[in-house]
């Protein structure tokens, strides 16, 4: 959590210091959206490249893109240097019933499902004169016309995100126990995004992005994670707003959410029992949760928890 914590401090840095050279660089104004992918993308590289220097022993191996076994660096006394898998499995389910691509669809829809109840959940509270603002959703589609802002958000963040959050995060966490690994890995991706609405759907998605990378490997979570930012949320979702008239738009993202979501429902009916019983047999000790009392914890989650909730108030009252 002190690493994360710090790459979030260090992507804060990258932030200013790209603000300050390309105002001096242009000479311009950068209120406007044409330079928030740059600067988006500036920000990043500097965090990331402070992530590869700590880590880089892990991170430039095979076994940490791929899954397969490696030795415990982190957690109990007793555990360290115990051999363990990461990943490494091949992307069908437990009873091999399915072939891969069709498998690999069914996360594709479980991200849909977590998608569409975010999205219905909006147009309830809508329905009620209520709309959930998301100012980081907003931001980004208004500089999403430019193509650094598609090329972060649609392939960089998710490589980058995911390196951190599953690729070093979670796999330090896994030896306290697989789900309260992928939990956590989860809530802390949720409060990066400093976002009500878009934190929300980052913890339920990150929970099927951690559970693919745990079991199966980064590279497959960082592929559902582009597709789901560069596709669904970003070439599809684009097209769809820019042919389509308000109704036929609405109509469209309303038909997408009911199918993720009826389709989700279907796959939690025939692999509930299977899901039960994973949670079953990864469970922690009771004691393991107890690690979010360590203080950098505490600092992440109250820091941009409060972020996220002064943002969404006022945007709310704006």
């Amino acid at each position: 959590m002190g690493l994360t914590l710090a790459y979030e401090g260090m992507m804060l840095l990258g932030t200013m210091v790209a603000t300050i050279i390309v105002g001096v660089i242009t000479a311009s104004d950068l209120s406007g959206v044409q330079w928030d992918g740059i600067i988006s993308l500036i920000s990043v590289f500097v965090a990331f490249g402070f992530l590869l220097l700590m880590r880089h022993r892990d991170i430039f191996t095979c076994e940490f893109w791929l899954g397969g076994q490696h030795r415990d660096s982190y957690g109990e006394p007793n555990q360290l240097g115990h051999i363990s898998q990461y990943g490494g499995g091949r992307m069908q389910p437990p009873s091999a019933v399915m072939e891969q691509p069709l498998w690999a669809l069914m996360f594709i829809v479980l991200g849909m499902g977590v998608q569409g109840i975010v999205m219905l959940v909006q147009v309830a509270f809508s329905r009620l004169g209520i709309d959930l603002a998301s100012p980081t959703s907003d931001s980004i589609a208004e500089s999403s016309v430019t193509v650094s802002m598609w090329l972060y958000v649609g392939l960089v963040a998710p490589i980058c995100e995911e390196v951190l959050f599953r690729g070093v995060l979670m796999k330090e966490l896994k030896p306290l126990g697989k789900n309260f690994a992928i939990v956590t890995s989860a809530m802390v991706f949720g409060l990066f995004h400093d976002d009500v609405v878009q934190g929300t759907f980052a913890f339920l998605f990150g929970l099927i992005l951690g559970f693919v990378a745990m079991e199966y490997s980064l590279v497959w979570s960082i592929a559902l994670h582009i597709f789901n930012n560069a596709i669904l949320s970003g070439t599809i979702d684009t097209l769809a707003g820019n042919y389509l008239d308000d109704n036929a738009y609405l109509i469209f993202s309303l038909s997408l959410s009911v199918i993720g979501v009826i389709g989700s429902i279907i796959i939690f009916v025939i692999y509930g029992k299977e899901m039960r019983q994973y949670h079953r047999t990864n469970r922690s000790i009771p004691d393991t949760y107890f690690g979010w009392a360590a203080p950098t914890f505490i600092i992440f989650v109250v820091a941009n928890a409060a972020f996220a909730i002064i943002s969404f108030v006022g945007a709310m009252m704006g």
